[in-house]
C-alpha cells in the first residue's frame, strides 16, 4: 500500500479537481493505473436540481488519460448512479473530466485532436495506442460541440453577399 505522502503527490501530478488518488498500480506493458475516488458525497439531480447523497449504484470504470512520460495512464473510477430524494429519479453523476458515455478525459481528446491536425489518424492511432475509430468519434464528438457553442469576443458579424455568376 503506497504512504499519504506517495498519494498525496500523485493527486497532485494528475492535476483533476475533485478526486484524490487512493492507489496505483505499475502493470508492465500495459502502464500505470490510478485508482481515483470522488472527494463529493453528493450529486445533483439533472432532473429537478436538487442535491442528493443516495447512491443507487457503483459503477467502476477504466478510463483513458494523458501519458505520464513514455507510460500510458488509466483511471479507475467508481462513477455512481444515484437516485433523487426528492423526484426519486435514477441518473448517472457528472463528472467534469470525463465526456458523457466515453472511456477516455477530455484532455486527452484534446491532445489527440491535436495531433490529428499535424499528422494523420493512422499514425496517431499507432503513437497512442487508439483506434481509428476512436479518433473519429472523438472529432465528430468535438465539431458537434464547436457547433452549439457561442463564438467568443464577437462583437459585430458582416454578411456579404456571394454571386454565383459576375455581374448577377
Amino acid at each position: 500500500m503506497p504512504s499519504n505522502p506517495q498519494l498525496k503527490l500523485m493527486t497532485e501530478l494528475l492535476h483533476l479537481e475533485g478526486v484524490v488518488v487512493t492507489n496505483y498500480q505499475i502493470i508492465t506493458d500495459i502502464g500505470i493505473v490510478l485508482h481515483l475516488e470522488n472527494m463529493s458525497r453528493e450529486s445533483q439531480c439533472i432532473h429537478c436540481g436538487s442535491k442528493t447523497e443516495k447512491v443507487h449504484q457503483n459503477n467502476e470504470l477504466t478510463i483513458r488519460d494523458l501519458p505520464f512520460g513514455e507510460q500510458a495512464l488509466y483511471l479507475r473510477i467508481n462513477r455512481r448512479q444515484m437516485r433523487c430524494e426528492k423526484c426519486g429519479k435514477k441518473f448517472t453523476e457528472e463528472l467534469n473530466y470525463l465526456p458523457k458515455k466515453r472511456t477516455y478525459t477530455d484532455r486527452f481528446r484534446k491532445k489527440i485532436v491535436a495531433e490529428v491536425l499535424n499528422s494523420d489518424l493512422k499514425n496517431t492511432a499507432e503513437r497512442n495506442g487508439v483506434s481509428e475509430q476512436e479518433i473519429e468519434t472523438m472529432l465528430k464528438d468535438l465539431g458537434e460541440e464547436l457547433i452549439t457553442a457561442k463564438p467568443q469576443g464577437l462583437k459585430k458579424l458582416g454578411i456579404d453577399e456571394i454571386a454565383m455568376i459576375k455581374g448577377k
